[in-house]
């Protein structure tokens, strides 16, 4: 496993029990040194050391400007060469975070820094089926090259027996993410809006930052919103608790073309910790959950669907003051 990975993050645990549920032998040669090259150095000492018995070398996530470097030490002797993309940059920074336009020229250099990594590798490693049809299609690849892993909820995100949630007059909706484009912030505010007069007693709890973090805020203030109270990011081992404490947890509502084709981290850890979760109708939900069945699901971008929701799943909840 090669790269400077969170060595505790989801997709990481999740690659490596992928791997450990196969019966092969993890050996981690991971960095935490400060810039690109110390970091590459550090790996190539790292591997010199580590690396002579192992037949494959994963590039793990983030790892899409390592790949060059593990395809060269891979040659002689040959080891097979595996690349955790689990998402595409250009996708991710072109086409969802707009903060490159299709047309600049770094675009173009991130498309082919995707498209070498992919064909660089022996294997590609994704989050879905729908992910790895766009890979396919993005970048010419075959099939076969390409294979689903799905994202696993760490072993701390199960429901708790001992838990005991505080009660109320309110209903706690819960969402936590990084307030990128796809999570679709702006439409749990208009939400939240369309609910606040006539359920007040519902109320809406978004923990994180990030991207258009700033700009939500703005939209709650000139909304007048009063049933939203935004909270900093909370070290991983606290959410588990946050997320028992709440009534419904929501996943992502966006309306670009990567909303379609994931499944966030936080609809795995929410539906593993037993709380409902309303999140956008994608193919992706489908491929591992069914509605009803602990999910529910609204058109994306639609917040009156989502208002709707709301409400009734609110109604069905054993809250026994609401």
């Amino acid at each position: 496993m090669f790269g400077f990975h969170n060595l505790a993050s989801p997709r990481h645990l999740t690659v490596r029990k992928y791997y450990e549920s196969k019966g092969k032998t993890i050996v981690e040669c991971h960095t935490s040194q400060r810039g690109f090259f110390p970091k590459c150095r550090d790996l190539i000492r790292q591997f010199r050391s580590k690396g002579k018995e192992c037949r494959t070398v994963v590039v793990t996530f983030p790892g899409h400007h390592l790949v060059w470097l593990v395809w060269l030490l891979t040659r002689f002797p040959r080891k097979i060469l595996v690349f955790d993309a689990f998402i595409s940059a250009y996708d991710t920074l072109v086409s969802d975070r707009k903060k490159v336009h299709p047309g600049n020229p770094l675009a173009w250099f991130i498309w082919l820094t995707d498209f070498i990594d992919c064909h660089l590798a022996d294997e590609i490693l994704i989050d879905t089926k729908a992910h790895k049809e766009y890979f396919r299609r993005m970048f010419a690849l075959h099939p076969a090259d390409i294979t689903v892993v799905y994202l696993e909820a760490p072993e701390e995100f199960r429901p708790d027996p001992h838990h005991r949630k505080a009660m109320g007059k309110t209903c706690e909706v819960l969402f936590y993410g990084s307030y990128i484009p796809l999570q679709g912030i702006d439409i749990i505010l208009k939400a939240a809006a369309i609910l606040q007069n006539q359920h007040a007693h519902i109320h809406f709890t978004l923990v994180g930052g990030g991207q258009t973090y700033a700009k939500m805020r703005m939209l709650a203030t000139d909304w007048k919103l009063t049933n939203i109270t935004f909270k900093p990011f909370v070290p991983l081992h606290n959410l588990p608790a946050i997320i028992r404490d709440a009534d419904i947890a929501l996943g992502i509502f966006g309306t670009g073309d990567k909303t379609q084709r994931v499944i966030p981290h936080k609809v795995i850890e929410c539906m593993a910790c037993g709380v409902p979760v309303i999140t956008a109708d994608t193919p992706a939900i489908h491929e591992r959950y069914k509605e009803g069945e602990g999910i529910y699901l609204v058109p994306a971008g639609d917040a009156y669907a989502l208002a709707g929701k709301i409400v009734e799943l609110q109604k069905e909840s054993p809250h026994p003051t609401l």
